[in-house]
């Protein structure tokens, strides 16, 4: 049976070359260390110095602090588990993940036929729920596209406050779980320029369940992109 030495010395090998972003983690949601010290980016040098059956001691920026382990191990064969366990913790009490870290959000314009037709038929129903008049005589598009159909144009007016209220209402409720229970956490990390932002944030609001697809479809092509990072 390996010596205590021995495990510990592999455990602290193992965590400073294939898991940085953990240590990074227990820093941050023991200690309040600030979220951005997950970013590739982030200077600072992190690395699991010592590893106790009671706590490890995380290194940072030549600074040891103690994080405890509670309840403490049996013996430091536990501790891959109780790691792991820690890891998945702090990324839920986060709201991270270690695929994330590495992403760069970027928005994705409307591309084919099919969703530059969805993009017109969105903002035309926003166009009448909000200029309902254009269907009545003299509107635009009683004169023009249902000229030659005014029952289908009254018949359209008469449900516009329906439409108003199911629409605008689904839209705005998208909209604001996309700010706050989507983009706000990626805010900090891996970080949203305002920009790319707000781009998303109107194509929310103006293509609702179908933008909020794009999105997690850009969010896995990013993690294609970067590899599946081993967890």
């Amino acid at each position: 049976m390996a010596s205590e030495d021995a495990v510990r010395t592999r455990i602290l090998n193992h965590m400073n070359k294939d898991h940085v972003y953990d240590s990074k983690l227990y820093l941050i949601h023991h200690l309040s260390y600030p979220k951005t010290l997950l970013l590739p980016s982030n200077p600072a040098k992190v690395q699991l110095s010592d590893i106790q059956t009671t706590h490890l001691t995380v290194t940072i920026d030549n600074v040891a602090k103690e994080i405890p382990f509670n309840p403490p191990m049996a013996s430091l064969s536990d501790s891959r588990v109780r790691l792991v366990e820690m890891t998945k913790q702090a990324e839920a009490a986060l709201g991270v993940d270690r695929d994330m870290v590495s992403i760069t959000p970027v928005y994705l314009p409307p591309r084919g036929v099919g969703e530059w037709t969805l993009l017109f038929t969105m903002l035309s129903c926003m166009y009448l729920l909000f200029f309902p008049s254009t269907l009545q005589t003299g509107g635009l598009i009683y004169s023009t596209i249902l000229k030659d159909y005014p029952w289908i144009a009254d018949a359209m007016y008469k449900q516009v406050w329906w439409g108003y209220w199911v629409l605008v209402s689904a839209h705005i409720g998208e909209t604001l779980w996309f700010c706050f229970g989507v983009l706000g956490k990626f805010w900090e990390v891996p970080g949203v320029d305002a920009g790319t932002a707000a781009l998303w944030t109107i194509d929310v609001a103006i293509h609702g369940f179908y933008a909020l697809n794009k999105w997690k479809r850009m969010v896995r092509r990013q993690i294609r992109k970067n590899g599946k990072k081993d967890h």
